[in-house]
């Protein structure tokens, strides 16, 4: 019968249309149950893959400490800061640790800079590019020394105008003085700037470090014996009033 059929006609489409709802309703709820899940993995990937390059990293610290003698403490990197007089990095290693003033402190690449304040857990590091840090060279190539000086972003050094400087010349520690041993790598020139008395040369150099992108570093033994027993007669007291000083007058 006519009626019949469009009742029964409209009654599967509505049925038909409500089936479907139904059907894109759970469509919906698998897509979000499947996005959380991607998303949920995607993080798992990505906790993986950092703590991958923190192996790669410790690894690559490990072997590069092997090669020296003595004491080694890796220490990962907590803070940074910049004080009226020092710039500096705070350590997550301290004296419990073993860590005391004046230690070296590097990474695979080269020379961070030396520790400067120890306490119980923690530890700042006195950085190469400070404008007050200081450390023995030589010119890799032509085995000539020299006293290189941190200048914020990079380093400088002074030599007469007779010494044959390229662009590109390595240097490293000398191990004479200072409490690093021989051969780190601390930079390459990259800019030389005769002085207008025709006497002296001033040469930049860029650290083979990073400083913006260090996040473990490997403190060294002290092999300055003498600078060792300088800091252990002036005691604790005299070598962190530089940092009080600077602290009271950035407060």
């Amino acid at each position: 019968y006519p009626f019949e059929y469009v009742w029964d006609s409209g009654t599967r489409l509505i049925s038909g249309v409500w089936n479907h709802y139904i059907d894109l309703t759970d469509v919906s709820e698998e897509n979000t149950k499947l996005t959380k899940e991607i998303s949920v993995m995607k993080s798992q990937m990505l906790d993986y893959q950092e703590k991958q390059n923190e192996i790669g990293r410790l690894r690559s610290l490990h072997g590069f400490a092997q090669h020296f003698q003595g004491t080694h403490i890796i220490a990962e990197i907590v803070g940074t800061q910049i004080y009226p007089s020092f710039r500096t990095m705070r350590i997550s290693k301290g004296k419990a640790d073993g860590v005391r003033i004046g230690m070296p402190v590097v990474t695979a690449e080269g020379v961070v800079g030396r520790i400067i304040r120890s306490g119980q857990k923690f530890s700042d590091v006195h950085l190469l590019v400070d404008t007050n840090f200081n450390i023995d060279i030589l010119l890799q190539r032509t085995r000539i020394r020299g006293v290189l000086k941190g200048s914020e972003n990079d380093c400088v050094l002074k030599l007469n105008r007779r010494v044959e400087v390229r662009i590109g010349d390595t240097l490293v520690t000398s191990g004479i003085i200072g409490g690093f041993s021989k051969g780190l790598p601390i930079g390459k020139v990259v800019r030389i700037a005769y002085e207008s008395d025709n006497i002296s040369q001033t040469i930049t150099v860029e650290p083979w470090v990073n400083f913006d992108r260090i996040e473990e570093v490997i403190v060294l033994e002290n092999h300055d014996k003498e600078l060792q027993k300088i800091m252990e007669t002036a005691g604790e007291d005299w070598l962190n009033k530089p940092f009080r000083e600077n602290e009271t007058a950035g407060g």
